[in-house]
């Protein structure tokens, strides 16, 4: 196939590119950065100028772009577009109903959702890990040495603006949405967030909003809920944290710098050589998902085992059907049960190391490129690989 593959800097590009190649089709590859996604003319004219310059099967995407959408639909090519962003920012949606969009997510639950909504084009498909490329990296003896740890986290804490939101809002309000914090913090596999946010408790955060003089911002169910998810989100990842620096060595990587107790703020990580380095040599790979993501896997959770770090991460209802608890992976149901698994783990060595070499096998096996590219294509109805 002959297929135009726009990209802005995704993590997973060059590995689907590979992918692609490898399996006989053409790539022609578009880089473009948007300062803004929903308006941009000089990229429309020149997007619109490489589909004119030749004939291509489809149009390829890591993360769904809305005037690429737009101009395959003007055009009639397909467009897919495979996300490991979630969940996906709500303006999008007003270009999810063209018939040549085929949008995959990893979030089984959130696909669902937009079916339910009436989008059609809308399909659930895991992401996929490149173990080749995992595998064929060396490192040097002091790269293995700086990133040897206990326990490893490689992610953000995450700023919410839920303190912000609820600034001028009354105490039953404030108290409201703290008791469904509390409550969700401690529920795994299960978001109740959206259930719990009613109308009249939206209709009382925007009230207050008006009384202090702020008109522009209407806040909707959607932003109510992933500020709350991010604060939980927060909340969970510094607690684990810092309990687990009390007992182990334990490593942060994040590009922002955040103090926690007991642990060791490393700063940020190249993705495609050092990120690995850290999975492969961490005893333990502690993943906390981001809350709102409801049922799927996040790719560095893929990205852990593919690299045979040994995965610790909350409990999802997709890691739960792919993958066998304390075979596979080690899925925790609540942050006191993160601690215990952890202490146990690492004062048993062998079945830790059973753990991460099961991890990758799977992956290798279930959630390989190939694999899931053609079960993408067969879905959107052209060649498979």
């Amino acid at each position: 196939m002959n297929i135009l593959f726009y990209d802005m800097g995704s993590y997973t590009c060059n590995d689907v590119l590979y992918y692609l190649k490898k399996a006989g089709h053409s790539c022609k590859t578009v880089y473009y950065h948007f300062p803004d996604k929903f308006q941009d003319d000089f990229f429309c004219e020149r997007f619109l100028g490489y589909l004119q310059e030749t004939t291509y099967d489809l149009v390829f995407s890591v993360n769904f772009f809305p005037l690429v959408a737009k101009l395959c639909h003007e055009r009639r090519i397909k467009y897919i577009s495979w996300c490991y962003d979630s969940p996906l920012e709500e303006r999008l949606e007003e270009y999810f109903s063209y018939d040549t969009n085929y949008i995959f997510l990893f979030d089984r639950i959130e696909a669902l959702q937009y079916q339910a909504a009436g989008y059609e084009q809308v399909f659930h498909l895991p992401l996929a890990v490149n173990t080749g490329r995992l595998d064929a990296l060396t490192f040097k003896s002091r790269q293995i040495a700086a990133y040897t740890a206990d326990v490893s986290f490689v992610g953000h804490l995450y700023d919410s603006p839920l303190e912000t939101l609820l600034y001028s809002a009354g105490d039953f309000v404030k108290g409201y949405i703290e008791g469904i914090l509390q409550a969700q913090l401690r529920i795994y596999g299960y978001y109740i967030l959206d259930e719990l946010i009613t109308d009249d408790i939206l209709d009382a955060v925007n009230a207050s909003f008006r009384k202090i003089g702020q008109t522009s911002l209407t806040l909707n169910h959607r932003g109510l809920s992933y500020a709350i998810a991010t604060k939980i989100t927060r909340l969970e990842r510094s607690f684990l944290l810092e309990q687990l620096g009390e007992i182990c060595n334990t490593h942060f990587y994040s590009s922002v710098s955040e103090p926690l107790k007991n642990v060791r703020a490393k700063g940020p990580l190249k993705y495609t050589d050092e990120m690995p380095c850290v999975f492969r040599y961490s005893r333990l790979n502690l993943n906390p998902t981001l809350k709102c993501i409801q049922s799927g896997i996040p790719l560095r959770a893929l990205d852990i085992m593919g690299s045979r770090g040994a995965l610790l991460s909350n409990y999802q209802p997709e890691l739960a059907e792919y993958f066998e608890n304390e075979r596979d992976v080690i899925l925790y149901e609540s942050m006191e049960d993160a601690v215990a698994k952890a202490d146990f783990y690492l004062r048993h060595e062998d079945l830790r190391k059973a753990i991460a070499i099961n991890g990758y096998q799977k992956v290798k096996e279930d959630f390989s490129y190939p694999k899931q590219l053609d079960t993408l294509f067969h879905i959107a109805q052209v060649d498979a690989l």
